[in-house]
């Protein structure tokens, strides 16, 4: 169900006593998260904070200050823990030549302070991770998601690591005093690229509006449909499988059939701004289920988002 859209020109809202425009929030936010990913990018190579801050349209000490406070960790941090990380997956995958090489390249002088920090980060030396055995996909479950109503930002045209509607989206959120908790994201994808967001795509960048609980300014009126779905849980990126892969999948782990309308997916994401390797969602794949299902064999579970 649809409600009357609200004027999508209203750019100056009220944040406390301020007036804020929401364009200018949303391109700031766009730019941490430009930022953030050439940090990602780049971690291999000396990172030079007026090169991020010049991205992110900032002066260095706004940048940093802005930064921190947005993502939870300074930009040197940043790096730090992800080049950490990084060191993590090489031991895992068994490519480590030596750990003297490994710390050097990793940024710190000494396989010593190397080995400290990997500790304080994983809670053991890297001479005692061992090599990781490959998991398997997660399985694909099957939920009962019941009617809620959004509040969203409509998109359609090319999307890519930016991520522009979900930034406007919350931008305006943030400007209601909406708190962090309150603004988990969602989006209903109505056609075009799911595999990568390189191309074309239709979707709503969503917000919960039971959760909000207010009518933020801006933003569209709808409803998530209640239905049943096969869900899979994707981590390392929001790529999701080709629409054969999920049939297929759908139809060996439950029995179901996939149906052609909109997949929502749900991203839960612990902190702002995660690199790609943390990335997390859900994607909810509407099914159809057969008579004489068994559903003791197959257990539904009721969705509370």
């Amino acid at each position: 169900m649809s409600g009357p859209r609200p004027a999508r020109e209203t750019r100056l809202v009220f944040w406390g006593s301020m007036m804020v425009n929401i364009e200018l929030l949303s391109r700031k936010l766009n730019r941490l998260r430009l930022a953030a990913c050439h940090i990602d990018n780049h971690l291999d190579q000396p990172v030079c904070l007026d090169d991020l801050a010049d991205i992110a349209c900032l002066s260095r000490f706004h940048f940093e200050r802005v930064f921190a406070g947005y993502a939870g960790e300074s930009p040197l941090a940043r790096v730090r823990r992800l080049r950490l990380v990084q060191a993590r997956r090489r031991i895992e995958s068994g490519s480590v030549g030596s750990l003297l090489d490994l710390a050097f390249e990793t940024g710190y002088a000494t396989p010593a302070a190397f080995s400290r920090a990997y500790r304080r980060a994983f809670g053991l030396p890297p001479s005692e991770q061992g090599v990781a055995v490959p998991g398997r996909p997660a399985p694909v479950t099957l939920e009962y998601l019941p009617a809620r109503r959004i509040q969203y930002v409509p998109f359609e045209g090319q999307i890519d690591e930016s991520l522009r509607p979900f930034d406007e989206l919350r931008a305006r959120a943030m400007a209601q005093g909406i708190p962090k908790e309150r603004r988990k994201g969602w989006a209903v994808h109505l056609g075009g690229d799911m595999q990568g967001w390189q191309g074309t795509v239709a979707l709503r960048a969503a917000l919960l509006s039971d959760r909000l609980g207010v009518r933020v300014p801006g933003l569209d009126l709808g409803t998530l449909p209640a239905g049943y779905y096969a869900v899979f849980s994707l981590s390392g990126g929001y790529a999701a499988p080709s629409c054969a892969e999920l049939a297929g999948r759908i139809a060996v782990e439950t029995g179901c059939c996939m149906l052609q309308a909109p997949i929502l997916r749900c991203f839960d994401n612990p902190t702002y701004l995660p690199a790609h390797s943390e990335k997390r969602c859900k994607l909810y794949v509407p099914v159809s289920i057969p008579d004489g299902y068994d559903f003791l064999a197959m257990p539904v579970k009721e969705t509370a988002v």
